[in-house]
This record gives structure tokens, sequence and C-alpha cells, in this order.
């Protein structure tokens, strides 16, 4: 039986007092910056990670087939975006919430859960291992160590079935293991270089029926007048500045979710199919093309342009320079440099 002292009872108990407010429906994103970061300081200081200050982020980052998976480190950084924890955290609790049978606890599949496992650890202190269990996935060894060294410190050890250190896109799923939730969060803006839609297909085709978080991500295609926008910060963001967009949309171009990963069932090349767009025949100079990435959590929790670094407009692949009138037609490339990608088109 597991021994807690007294600070890690304290601890323990600010971990869920912090959770219970960040999950409770009546509080907005904007309300819970204070939270959010006392819980990202909390899981910093019980930690043994090594700070970022004058590391190489990059040092730790491995390529895989199927896109980047960042260092560690990078991985730990994520924690301070925080409408994206909090976004992240809500959407989990959610989708616990509504796949519950009586008799057994949830079984949820965490694929990249980093050295801090943010999106879990929380949920621990007001789930119980009876509400549900936990299986742990990274590439990466250290972020193994750290994120169990974290769930044993809390004392919920209980609540995890497995931590397993592999390529998520190459696991297989043991048949009487099968999910009812598969959460993860490895990805970038636009979709582009990490393996976010590799790990959505593989693990949601041996688990049809499992519930996905997030539950839909949208890559739009808009006109965008760049001195109109407000880039969020992108180090420790904390929410979206005000600004006054001004854009014309174009429409989306490409979509992460379960009914897409069924329509992908038989794709066996080396892209998926994705939308076509066509450029205004006429538009004012000022407007630059770029992609605009949506982020449906799951159970109404989104997250909006410039609410984290996933959420920043991005430029067009290649960055092209339109005259107006182009058709577009847009694919998603897969392989270890992962992303969308256009060729020019006869209109339809």
């Amino acid at each position: 039986m597991q021994i807690l002292n007294s600070r890690d009872i304290d601890d323990h108990g600010l971990l869920r007092k912090l959770t219970l407010d960040i999950i409770h429906p009546a509080h907005s994103k904007s309300a819970l910056i204070r939270q959010v970061t006392a819980l990202r300081q909390l899981i910093e200081r019980r930690s043994a990670l090594p700070g970022p200050d004058g590391l190489d982020l990059g040092a730790m980052q491995t390529r895989l087939d199927a896109g980047l998976a960042i260092s560690p480190i990078k991985a730990a950084l994520c924690a301070r975006e925080c409408f994206r924890t909090i976004a992240f955290i809500r959407g989990l609790d959610s989708a616990i919430s509504d796949a519950r049978r009586p008799g057994r606890p949830v079984r949820v599949l965490y694929a990249g859960c980093g050295p801090f496992a943010t999106l879990a650890l929380p949920l621990m202190s007001v789930l119980s291992p009876q509400e549900a269990l936990f299986t742990l996935i990274d590439i990466h060894e250290e972020s193994l160590f750290h994120a169990r060294q974290l769930i044993d410190g809390f004392g919920f050890s209980s609540h995890v079935d497995g931590y397993i250190c592999t390529d998520a896109t190459r696991y297989r799923i043991p048949v009487d293991e099968t999910p009812d939730v598969i959460i993860s969060e490895t990805m970038n803006a636009s979709l582009r270089s990490e393996p976010q839609v590799a790990i959505a297909r593989h693990l949601m085709t041996q688990a049809p029926g499992a519930l996905m978080v997030p539950a839909k991500v949208s890559v739009n295609a808009c006109l965008l007048h760049l001195a109109k926008e407000y880039a969020a910060p992108v180090s420790d963001s904390c929410g979206p500045a005000e600004r006054e967009p001004d854009r014309i949309y174009l429409g989306t171009v490409f979509e992460l979710s379960t009914q897409r990963i069924r329509d992908w069932a038989a794709v066996e090349e080396s892209v998926l199919p994705a939308a076509r767009i066509r450029i205004p025949a006429s538009f004012a100079s000022k407007y630059r093309p770029m992609l605009l990435t949506r982020i449906d959590v799951y159970g109404g929790n989104r997250l909006l342009d410039h609410e984290s670094s996933l959420n920043l407009p991005q430029p067009f692949p290649g960055k092209p320079v339109f005259r107006g009138g182009e058709t577009l037609q847009f694919r998603y490339r897969l392989g270890s440099r992962p992303g969308l990608e256009f060729e020019y088109a006869q209109p339809d």
C-alpha cells in the first residue's frame, strides 16, 4: 500500500480542487486562467523533468514513419497553453462520462501522454479506478518515466492499467482491452508535421466504437487580412488577444473525425482525400491565403482561432500567390512529414 506524506496529501487536495473548478460546466475558459496556471505550476513542481531554460527543445524529438514526435520537454510546454489544457481536460471528462457502463470502469487509451500526462492526471483526482482506468502510450521512455513518477507520487498508481513505450501508429490493441475512449493530442496547427491523423486512424480502426478526443479537427481555408489579426503568444498562451478579423472564407479543406476515418477505410494510398476550393475571381491585395484550425474537443468544448498555438493562422503549403479565379484540389499527405498539399485543377 502506498504511503503519502502530509505534503502529498495537501497537493492531492489542491489538485482535486483545481480539477473540480476546471471541469465545472458553469465556468468559462477565460474565468479559469488562475486555476489552470496553478495546476501547471503544481505539476511542474512535483515533476523531476528539467525546465526548458538553456536546453535544445528539439534534441530528443523523434522522426517517426508517421510524423514528428516532439521531445518530452517540448511536450511539457504544451501545458502552458491555458485554453488548450482547459478544453482538453473538460473534453476528456465529458467523454468518460458519456462512455460509462454499469459494472466496470471506462477504459481510456491515451496516446502521446508526454511527461506530465496532463489531460489524465487531473481527472485521476476526481475519478476512482472503478470509474476510469488509463493506459498511457508514449514513444519516449523519458516521458513515461516522468509521467509514472508524477502519478505514483500523487497516489494514483491503481488508476493506470499500463505504461507502454511504443509508436502509437504501430500499437495493436489487445482484444480484451478495447478502449471506450481514445485521446491523443499529438498535433500541430493545420495538422502538419505531427502524427495526429495517423494515430487516430490506426487506433480508431481497431476500436471503432470508442469515443475519440478530439472529436473533430477542421482545417479551413480563407483569405485573411494579416494586419487585422492579433496572434496570441505561443510560449505561454492563456487565451486570445482582442482583434477585429477581416477574412474571406473559402471552405473546409480537411476534417479529422470518426466519420472521415470510416470514409477512409478503403484508402491504401499515401494520401487522404480532401476538398476542392475556388479562389475568388478578384480580391484586394491586402488578403493572404491562410489555413485556420478549429478543434471540437468533445461535448461542446472547442478551441477556436488564436486560443492556442494549434489555432494560429498558417500559410497555404508553399505560400502561393494567387491572381484570382484558381481552383485548388487539396489532399492530405501521410508519411514522416504529413500535412496538407494542393494542386491546381480545372474548374468544376
